[in-house]
């Protein structure tokens, strides 16, 4: 998880030079599937190629013996290095460095580029990517219902109204700009990386910002945002605890929230960790081996804690890799104790009681009601916990990836990462469908939530390479003013949503307009013009599946008219867009 941060910079530092090639054996069968390693390579902003190697026979011919282990190969395809274990990329690149060099005097090396595009690039975007965490409330003074989601993917946090008896739910805030980066301030100009859980104390919402390795702080009144913990660079070697913000993280993932306490789910330090007051940081849990070891909090061992919550007198960790759920008992003497799970190589799909029961990379919980919802990703599944039995069953999924609503026992999810409950409904961030489902406690259905004022999301970052470029045929107008209308083409199966306004942005000669238009409508708008010139069209459409208005998609795309001015030129025009079917 921490290599491909690295791996992405020696990447930018030797782009004329390094070939990266990321060879997944995996250890979890879902991680076997070519299906899910193109979701995980996209969800970790993973751009290089990997292959699939499900049989292990690269992992026994390169003679491997842990996850992860990097090989570096000459342009004469020999073995110059092999090391196993998280790198530190400046370190690194000291001996890629050495390795160009000596391949140069040799002329061995062979900077011609490689023609390779990133598998992201394919993907239609969409109102939320590879959302992971969410936090439903009931708001203070009101019995209005908030969801808080940690779009990830976009590198943001939604604020959800919901409506409908809680069947759907209008965008009212946004926080981050939707570009990875770390900058407080204002909500609409700070910035996040990667963002996972999140807890909320009085009018203060943390936010476990993993990438950036610290914990944020947004002010619901003043819509602000501040950094309370971490350095925002991973923490190395053995931690060295000091004041909060000058102490380096590794990969906060969860939180919980009591009064002036929050504790910490350090994922990528095995550790569960506490923030007192904003003042005082510390480890609470965990000697930092990656072990499945129960006893005394400072004795104890995890495995990549991904979720905490409180309930029964306890404190519930997911503990992901050993495919566990831990619990700490809080009384005077707290102890661990694994509640479910045998080890790191103990995993599978059954439910149960005592050491019988398996679960697959869980990486979700919550408490509810006297039960434990657990997110038991990798089989695609929400399970129940009862504290008291520790008896565990399947509330919802059938353990086959897929997106289908309707009962419990028929539903269908792709590796949920986080859910939250609130009075009788389960909310699920379903990660790899790229959306909110609920699940109805009372009549065991599913449903998934369809998101109203989609329009607010156009006003985020959208990168330039994920942006289509057309230029269309020369129309040619006469001088003064003209009528241009836009006559937009759907493919067949989807049509503009009347839940979010259309937008056009339009440029010419540096003038440039904003035009709102509904999906009924065809946009028009006005230029004026003496001589030849080029109308810039940045395009922002909204729309969904005829046959199911909940799976909706956002399209961007720019289109450049050259417009040539005759006497002969007509003063209303209409050109047409054929908008490309979306890859899903």
């Amino acid at each position: 998880m921490h290599n491909v941060a690295q791996l992405r910079r020696l990447r930018e530092q030797f782009s004329g030079e390094l070939v990266i090639i990321g060879v997944h054996s995996a250890k979890f069968p879902a991680e076997g599937a070519t299906t899910n390693i193109r979701e995980a390579a996209m969800r970790r902003g993973v751009d290089h190629p990997v292959v699939n190697d499900v049989d292990f026979k690269i992992w026994q011919s390169y003679a491997v013996k842990a996850w992860p282990t990097l090989v570096l190969i000459n342009p004469a395809g020999k073995i110059v290095d092999t090391q196993s274990g998280e790198i530190l990329a400046d370190d690194y690149a000291r001996k890629i460095a050495a390795l160009i060099a000596e391949a140069e005097a040799e002329g061995t090396l062979d900077r011609r580029p490689l023609d390779l595009q990133p598998e992201r690039m394919t993907e239609p975007r969409r109102p939320l990517k590879y959302p992971a965490k969410l936090l439903a409330v009931r708001q203070q003074r009101s019995s209005e219902h908030h969801l808080y989601i940690a779009d990830t993917g976009h590198h943001r946090l939604l604020e959800v109204k919901l409506t409908g008896k809680d069947q759907s739910g209008r965008i009212v805030r946004i926080f981050g700009t939707g570009q990875p980066g770390l900058k407080d301030g204002p909500a609409n100009e700070a910035m996040f990386h990667d963002p996972h859980g999140m807890a909320l104390s009085g009018l203060t919402l943390y936010v476990a910002d993993t990438a950036n390795h610290a914990v944020r702080a947004i002010d619901l009144q003043a819509n602000t945002v501040r950094t309370v913990a971490g350095t925002g660079h991973k923490g190395h070697g053995r931690f060295e605890v000091g004041q909060p913000t000058q102490t380096a993280l590794r990969s906060p993932w969860a939180l919980w929230a009591e009064k002036n306490i929050l504790l910490i789910a350090m994922a990528g330090s095995h550790q569960i960790w506490a923030l007192v007051g904003e003042e005082r940081l510390g480890i609470f849990a965990g000697n930092g081996r990656e072990a499945l070891v129960d006893g005394p909090l400072v004795e104890a061992s995890f495995n990549q804690p991904s979720d905490l919550d409180a309930g029964f007198g306890h404190m519930f960790i997911a503990d992901s890799e050993a495919s566990a759920i831990r619990a700490i008992s809080m009384g005077e003497d707290p102890q661990v104790m694994t509640v479910i799970g045998q080890g790191l190589f103990e995993f599978g799909d059954v439910d149960g009681q005592g050491g019988m029961v398996r679960l697959q990379h869980p990486t979700g919980l919550g408490y509810y009601d006297g039960l434990v919802y657990i997110a038991d990703s990798y089989n695609h599944k929400i399970k129940t916990l009862d504290p008291t039995t520790g008896e565990v069953k399947t509330l919802v999924g059938t353990g086959q990836a897929g997106h289908n609503d309707g009962p419990f026992e028929k539903a269908e999810l792709f590796e949920p990462e986080g859910l939250a409950a609130l009075e009788g409904r389960l909310y699920i961030a379903d990660t790899n469908n790229h959306l909110i489902r609920v699940a109805n406690l009372g009549d065991r259905t599913v449903h998934t939530l369809m998101l109203h004022g989609l329009e607010q999301l156009g006003l985020t970052f959208v990168p330039e390479e994920l942006q289509e470029v057309m230029r269309l045929d020369p129309v040619r107008v006469g001088p003064g003013e003209v009528e241009v209308r836009l006559n937009i083409k759907l493919p067949p199966g989807y049509k503009l949503t009347a839940d979010a306004a259309q937008l056009l942005k339009t440029s010419l000669n540096g003038q440039g307009m904003t035009h709102a238009f509904e999906a009924t409508e065809m946009p028009k708008f006005p230029v004026n013009l003496e001589s030849d010139g080029d109308l810039d069209l940045n395009l922002t459409l909204y729309y969904c599946q005829t046959s199911d208005r909940r799976l909706c998609m956002i399209h961007d795309a720019r289109l450049i008219l050259p417009l040539t001015v005759s006497e002969a030129g007509e003063q209303k025009v209409t050109i047409t867009y054929d908008m490309p079917r979306p890859s899903v």
